[in-house]
């Protein structure tokens, strides 16, 4: 796996951004697994027929140097993430996305738990989705873009007027590399899962099952991923609300 040894591994660190390039050719792995892919598909639609094959992207080539992970994006049918992160081969291959770390005036972060007819039936976990076509932007895809996006659709909070982290933040585990942001906002952690409640209830996706306050590391239960765990250690563990904030309008 291209850059293994430059993205360290299983703790959170910071960015300065992440730069993706469209490739509109197939991934060479999408090409190699291709009958498999079908396969699993085929099944998967038997056990969960109400899952989309829609579009997203997978990646190869990712390095980070200087405070930046680079790479090379293709589009992928969903099938071929499922595979992926079914799997994680050895082979470079990577499943990157966004997620937007919602944080209260009050101090609580705010997470989502997904509905049980969705690909991760249960979870907790901040707003996040795969990267897909529609992050695209000149050539390349823009994971910030995609963190205000799934945010938006999934607790219907607009963040483009937020106080942002200037500075990313990762954390990776093989070939998964999940990306966060945090947002500080200005109303408190009742008012802001009211308001999600009530995006939830209206929502025609629905994906979401209900909100998740954490006000430390063992609220966000049982079901959190580990990625996410790491993120809500490193948050509680570590002064909030530092210099490094900005008003995330223009991104």
């Amino acid at each position: 796996m291209t850059g293994l040894s430059h993205i360290p591994e299983r703790r959170v660190f910071s960015l300065d951004a992440v730069r993706l390039r469209l490739d509109e050719a197939e991934h060479p792995w999408r090409v190699r697994e291709h009958a498999a892919i079908e396969a699993d598909w085929a099944r998967e639609q038997v056990a969960r027929p109400w899952l989309f094959n829609g579009t997203v992207m997978i990646h190869r080539g990712l390095e980070l140097e200087g405070g930046v992970i680079s790479g090379i994006s293709h589009r992928a049918p969903y099938a071929a993430l499922r595979r992926l992160v079914a799997t994680w081969p050895r082979a470079d291959v990577w499943h990157l996305f966004g997620s937007a770390v919602i944080l209260s005036s009050d101090d609580a972060m705010l997470l989502i738990r997904m509905a049980a007819k969705t690909a991760n039936p249960g979870k907790v976990y901040a707003p996040a989705g795969s990267l897909d076509p529609s992050d695209i932007r000149d050539g390349m895809v823009d994971v910030d873009g995609s963190i205000l996006r799934e945010a938006r659709e999934e607790t219907g909070l607009d963040l483009t007027a937020a106080a942002a982290e200037s500075r990313l933040l990762c954390w990776r585990s093989g070939g998964l590399v999940a990306v966060f942001r945090r947002f500080r906002l200005t109303e408190t952690a009742d008012v802001l899962a009211a308001r999600i409640r009530a995006h939830i209830r209206t929502s025609a996706e629905g994906e979401i099952e209900d909100v998740v306050v954490v006000r430390a590391p063992q609220d966000a239960g049982p079901t959190v991923p580990d990625y996410m765990q790491a993120m809500v250690d490193f948050h509680f563990a570590t002064p909030r609300f530092e210099t490094g904030w900005q008003i995330a309008r223009n991104r």
